[in-house]
Formats: structure tokens, sequence, C-alpha cells
């Protein structure tokens, strides 16, 4: 299974490593611990780029609106763009990680 995988250090070659270590019902010790940051990182993007919470790109009057609580479908297909550019960016280019426990 490992021969197929590139040697390039990557996540989810790590999981499937990591994965096939641990047989059902094995306790996973201290030393294996879960990376939170894709959790975090998304869910403080999803509420900041929430279209109408903070701001609106494009409003219904202006290019930008803040506070404006309402949305429209382009503006929600412009904050999923922007959401999916910066969480690529944060996870993948900057490799934010976040370990608890």
């Amino acid at each position: 299974m490992h021969g197929s995988w590139p040697r390039t250090p990557c996540t989810l070659h790590w999981f499937y490593y990591h994965r096939s270590r641990v047989s059902i019902g094995e306790e996973v010790g201290s030393e294996d611990m879960a990376d939170w940051a894709p959790v975090f990182v998304g869910l403080v993007l999803f509420v900041l780029l929430s279209p109408g919470l903070l701001f609106q790109i494009p409003s219904k009057g202006r290019i930008v609106e803040f506070g404006s609580f309402q949305t429209s479908g382009v503006s929600i297909i412009i904050h999923a763009v922007i959401y999916f550019a910066l969480i690529t960016i944060l996870l993948l280019a900057v490799r934010v990680q976040v370990f608890l426990g």
C-alpha cells in the first residue's frame, strides 16, 4: 500500500499511514494528536465571510456594504470563492496546524 504513494510529505499520505497502524478497538496514545486547524479555520472563516454579517460584496447599491444583514445569490457566490481561496491558502500553502490534547 505504501509503495504507490509519493515519498513527499502529504497530509493524505500521513492520514492513511497512521490509520493503517491503528487497528479497530486499539486506543490511540497521546503521541497521536489530531490536527484541529481545518475545523477552527473553517469555522472562523465561515462566520467572518457570511454574506451580510460583517460585509457584503457586492451589495445592492454599492460594491461593498458593511453590516447590512442582507444577501443575494451573487454575493453568496463571491463569498464562497473568497472562502475557498482563503482556506486553501491557510491550510495547504501556509500549513496552519492546531494540535490539542
